[in-house]
């Protein structure tokens, strides 16, 4: 709804407005130094660590910790820093967290907040720089979200793990289950060193601007959607794990941008374990206007990467392989809806290069000794090498049909062929040579010559 967008723009004035205006107040020293003893913090009511077991948490996976964790969070009117210690935290509900705030624990593995409801657990709407780190969220209720973020800022979980309940065996009974949930303009979120597993749906993002990096997603059928259909949702990923086993209830698809979307940035991401890898757009509602894959292994079971509709691909340096002993497709382009794009040493484990065929006319493609719709502008030299062709034309098997010797001769190979000349009145004629050397001319007509 209208009333309820937030401007990104805002949001970054706001913040930078809040830290910027005590230190301003401040440096109103004569000679306009800054004097680090008249500089105020920049929250003071910043509360100290609060460690939840202070406050009467267990952490013995059996009590509930609801009411310990809140009073924790509650204690004074600020940003609220939170200390989970080792332990098994059972909760029915989390505190709304102010703006800043800080949760951290001793690891992701070993504190563990665990939630059986059907909610949104954690929950940042409108909030600038929460932080969480070394901690955990075990979800095991069908409909359940571990954390969502609505109109936020700045954001981040490092080394944070968020497990589901969803495997193989109990398909589709957690398939509603949500990791992450991005939306309402939410931007700079990043999510480092963490873990997003077992859930019908890792990350929903609608929003543009986020960020995954040294991540894994495990187990999950449905790893990323991008959704919407507005041309926001997009997400940036580097050094990024994307696993899971070959059965086709534990995985569906790692990544899926369900209609219009904003870019799509991949570096260094490893896909395994899927029916089909990566889906990108759909046909009749659109795609990411940009969608760049670069140093990237990609297998599955059945599409490796399905290319639906995309403004502008860019593929450089992927590898394709099975996940079975079946060869999947390694690259499907919709000629409709991908015209054009860039594909650049992609590396097929069932075949020197990834069939030429495989790319609409309006791609450029450059392979291991192939080329396909390049443009060269200004002057294009090729040099001679010992007594080697410049230049080599071949026909769609590999013969040679002319080229240019390295004294700079033209060389046809085929006695029908020869140089093809338009004169005035606009008709063809091809030159060629009789058996007893004479040249010929032959009328083509007025049409031009298909070859």
């Amino acid at each position: 709804m209208a009333d309820e967008s937030v401007s990104r723009r805002r949001l970054l004035a706001t913040s930078l407005g809040m830290a910027a205006a005590l230190p301003l107040a401040a440096c109103s020293s004569p000679k306009g130094n800054l004097r680090a003893e008249t500089v105020a913090p920049l929250a003071s009511n910043v509360s100290a660590v609060h460690n939840i077991r202070d406050f009467g948490a267990v952490g013995d996976g059996v009590a509930d910790d609801t009411q310990a964790i809140s009073r924790a969070a509650a204690v004074v009117d600020g940003p609220a820093v939170l200390y989970l210690p080792a332990g098994f935290y059972r909760v029915t509900a989390w505190p709304d967290l102010p703006d800043f705030s800080v949760v951290t624990g001793d690891g992701g593995d070993v504190s563990v907040v665990l939630y059986e409801g059907d909610d949104t657990l954690v929950s940042l709407r409108d909030r600038h720089r929460v932080q969480f780190a070394r901690v955990g969220f075990f979800l095991t209720g069908p409909k359940g979200v571990a954390v969502s973020l609505s109109g936020s800022f700045r954001c981040s979980f490092d080394s944070v793990v968020l497990r589901g309940n969803h495997v193989n065996e109990n398909f589709p009974k957690y398939e509603a289950q949500r990791g992450v949930v991005l939306e309402r303009n939410t931007g700079g979120t990043a999510f480092v060193n963490c873990d997003i597993n077992n859930f019908g749906i890792g990350i929903v993002t609608s929003c543009i601007q986020n960020y995954l990096t040294s991540s894994k997603l495990t187990n999950n059928y449905l790893g990323v959607l991008g959704t919407g259909n507005d041309n926001n949702a997009g997400l940036s990923m580097t050094n990024v794990e994307f696993v899971s086993d070959n059965d086709p209830h534990t995985t569906d698809k790692h990544i899926h941008i369900d209609g219009a979307a904003n870019d799509w940035w991949l570096t260094n991401v490893w896909f395994e374990g899927a029916e089909t890898s990566l889906s990108i757009g759909e046909r009749g509602r659109g795609g990411p206007s940009q969608f760049g894959m670069v140093n990237c292994k990609v297998a599955a079971r059945s599409t490796c990467l399905d290319l639906i509709n995309c403004r502008q691909p860019y593929l450089a340096n992927v590898r394709f392989d099975p996940d079975t002993d079946r060869f999947p497709v390694e690259l499907r382009i919709d000629p409709e809806g991908c015209p054009e794009g860039t594909a650049v040493n992609l590396v097929s484990s069932r075949s020197d290069d990834v069939d030429i065929a495989t790319f609409p006319k309006g791609w450029n493609v450059t392979g291991r000794g192939v080329a396909s719709g390049t443009v060269f502008v200004g002057p294009v030299v090729t040099r001679a090498v010992d007594d080697k062709d410049v230049f080599q034309a071949q026909n769609r098997n590999g013969d040679v049909v002319s080229a240019v010797l390295p004294n700079g001769s033209m060389l046809f190979e085929r006695s029908g062929s020869g140089p093809i000349l338009k004169s005035e009145d606009g008709t063809y004629w091809r030159l060629s040579v009789s058996a007893d050397g004479k040249i010929e001319t032959k009328s083509m007509g007025g049409r031009r010559p298909p070859g």
